[in-house]
């Protein structure tokens, strides 16, 4: 599958640096909310080349970056965000006093940042391609999700190719196959595409395991590690050949990478 330009060359010094859900920190202290616009304009100045972030579906079907499904761990309400209109969102102050910005305010705002995007859930498919689409941003979109079902899904709503890392389910038959040295198969696995961004264990899986990562680098695939926040990690994980670190210190990552 041919697909836009998102990823693009490479650097040998350093791996692409995510900055997950922005940045919320200045030193050690926490200044600003996750998933906000401060939060990714802290992260684009210190160097993060893209901003991880979440799609959530408000009542009013207004696509908004936001990872949980409810208020409750931020906020402290029980109110899910799709119980709400966008008016009444907006509202709402998080704790460092943030607000809530939708999909179209983070594209316009930055405009040649490059976005990672986890599709929460199926009600956020068709909306936030159409955002995208409407913001003619197909280049600098990853379309990604837990759900491999969603993650299709979603791309089925887009009249481009866009770059995608594999849903859950795709990474762990992918993972079977690379032990299983069933190269064929594994290539018709990770067809559709450029990526697969995955925790270094989970399950009881070690996705640092060798012959896994050899086997998706034999397929000219990336491997995005999340979510790294310790500096000699960074640094192992970069020396396996990892070509991504997705991380909640995208300030440490570059200073680690500098």
């Amino acid at each position: 599958m041919n697909t836009t330009g998102y990823l693009g060359d490479i650097s040998d010094s350093r791996p692409r640096i995510f900055a997950h859900r922005g940045l919320v920190y200045e030193s050690d202290r926490q200044v600003v909310d996750e998933n906000t616009i401060d939060s990714f304009e802290l992260a684009l100045a210190a160097g993060a080349d893209y901003l991880e972030t979440d799609l959530q579906l408000t009542k009013d079907g207004v696509a908004v970056l936001f990872h949980d499904s409810d208020l409750s761990r931020l906020v402290g309400s029980k109110k899910s965000i799709s119980s709400l209109t966008l008016s009444e969102l907006k509202q709402i102050r998080l704790p460092f006093g943030g607000t809530i910005p939708t999909l179209q305010e983070a594209l316009e705002k930055f405009p040649s940042a490059k976005f990672n995007l986890d599709f929460k859930s199926r009600s956020t498919e068709s909306p936030g391609m159409a955002v995208i689409s409407a913001a003619g941003a197909y280049e600098r979109v990853l379309v990604s999700s837990f759900s491999e079902a969603s993650r299709v899904r979603a791309l089925s709503h887009s009249p481009v190719p866009i770059t995608t890392s594999a849903g859950s389910s795709k990474v762990l038959a992918s993972y079977m196959l690379a032990r299983l040295n069933m190269t064929k198969q594994l290539a018709h696995s990770l067809a559709d595409v450029q990526a697969l961004q995955i925790p270094t264990r989970m399950y009881g899986i070690d996705f640092t395991h060798p012959r896994f990562v050899e086997a998706v680098f034999s397929q000219n695939k990336e491997i995005h590690y999340w979510t790294i926040n310790e500096p000699n990690e960074m640094v192992t994980l970069f020396a396996l050949g990892a070509h991504g670190i997705v991380t909640d210190r995208s300030d440490i990552a570059t200073k680690v990478f500098s």
